[in-house]
């Protein structure tokens, strides 16, 4: 994978005086020594118990830190580096380790994988209370004078903090206002579609279409796509810390350590050819399915919402998810890069395990059949595609290069967007 600053899809300029400082220099050694100093310590030294559970829960701690601490030493580096290398390597690791966690809960039932999750979180096990959203959707409630609004108050908690900022991010992930704002959409829809199976989904039109769709997704899409301008607008600086003058342009430069070292503007040329649109659509169905097994695995593996296992589920997934969509742009527009990103990889795998352990322990679940109208809806969305695809790729756009402009044009000329080399 080529360095940011050798990417002609660069669009802002980089001037770089860092030195191989310690801090950017690898210490192996230095990390094996406190490694093995370290498990001496708390094996030897800290007072034993003889609590098997105490001991239990101690020993997969120290197996799963000792886990991190060797795979983010030795990992190799992402496309990431701000504000260290090693913290992404950090998240790959962790990520990792998510993987090898749900592998374990696939070959178990669901009775022990609910009892596992109670014997990590004792208030876990217990069946989920179905709540309905949508049992009374007046926006004004006359027969509550003192409060008339109070369902739509019901709604504004800290969800919605947590639903604007979530899209926020999203906007920074993709880099694209239509991919954002599609994806934003359509899941709105899926949450029509799928109501018959999670009873959660079940909400009340003004919570899909005016808190969801546009207080908390469009609002935190238009922060997203506003903060891009800033950064891509911006002019990146990394002059080694001792060479700055005073302590004012060190402190800055300090803080700044934990802004983006360069930033790459997405083009993803959604309908360039039949390859890169399949692959767009693999992309959002892909990021589709891990925003459904959120509310899927909370169902099967009954973990309440508010509970914290679904904030650390949705932080890793971000982190994870911004360096395998930076990997997957970088494999679908640089005819160099030919490896499938590492972070991409473990994201992929962390999909496809999460589903099986949905299908497994939710069967009846996910096996209820879907109303009629909805097949009717996705039946005739998937013709509509196919049958636009099939007229862009081998009607319009071939038509389009033939004749722009009157007279024979090339691919390379046609096609406006910078290729990275």
């Amino acid at each position: 994978m080529l360095p940011d600053s050798e990417r002609p899809d660069q669009v802002e300029q980089i001037e770089t005086d860092e030195t191989n400082s310690w801090f950017w220099r690898p210490h192996t050694l230095t990390a094996l020594a406190l490694f093995i100093v370290s498990l001496a310590y708390f094996a030897l030294f800290e007072t034993s118990s003889d609590d098997t559970v105490f001991n239990t829960k101690r020993g997969l701690l120290f197996a799963s830190v000792s886990f991190l601490y060797i795979a983010m030493t030795h990992t190799k580096n992402g496309p990431f580096t701000r504000p260290h290398p090693i913290v992404w390597r950090l998240v790959l690791s962790c990520s990792m380790l998510y993987e090898l966690f749900l592998i374990f809960l696939l070959f178990q039932s669901d009775a022990d994988s609910r009892k596992l999750l109670s014997y990590l979180y004792p208030d876990l096990g217990e069946p989920l209370e179905e709540i309905d959203y949508s049992s009374n959707c007046m926006i004004y409630d006359p027969d509550r004078p003192e409060d008339p609004y109070h369902n739509f108050w019901d709604k504004m908690d800290w969800f919605v903090i947590f639903h604007l900022t979530g899209w926020w991010a999203k906007a920074l992930v993709f880099r694209d206002y239509w991919m954002s704002f599609v994806l934003s959409i359509t899941f709105e829809i899926l949450e029509y579609s799928l109501e018959h199976q999670l009873p959660n989904f079940a909400e009340c039109w003004w919570d899909h279409w005016i808190l969801d769709a546009v207080i908390c997704n469009g609002l935190g899409i238009w922060l997203g796509i506003k903060t891009l301008d800033i950064l891509e607008s911006k002019t990146y600086d990394w002059r080694d810390l001792w060479s700055i003058p005073g302590n004012r342009g060190k402190i800055q430069r300090i803080l700044s350590q934990f802004t983006p070292h360069s930033w790459t503007k997405f083009d993803w040329g959604y309908t360039e050819d039949v390859k890169r649109w399949g692959m767009v659509i693999l992309v959002c169905a892909f990021i589709m399915i891990f925003d459904l097994n959120t509310f899927y695995l909370k169902a099967v593996l009954w973990i309440p919402p508010p509970h914290p296992i679904n904030f650390y589920r949705c932080v890793l997934i971000g982190f994870v998810g911004a360096v395998a969509l930076r990997e997957t742009y970088e494999y679908m527009s640089n005819p160099a890069c030919k490896r499938f990103g590492q972070q991409s990889w473990v994201a992929v795998s962390i999909l496809c395990t999460e589903v099986l352990i949905i299908w497994k322990f939710g069967y009846d679940i996910v096996t209820k059949p879907f109303p009629t109208h909805v097949v009717i809806f996705w039946v005739g969305f998937v013709i509509i595609i196919i049958g636009w695809s099939f007229w862009n790729f081998t009607y319009k756009l071939p038509r389009r290069k033939r004749t722009a402009s009157g007279r024979e044009l090339s691919e390379c000329a046609e096609d406006e967007r910078p290729k990275v080399e």
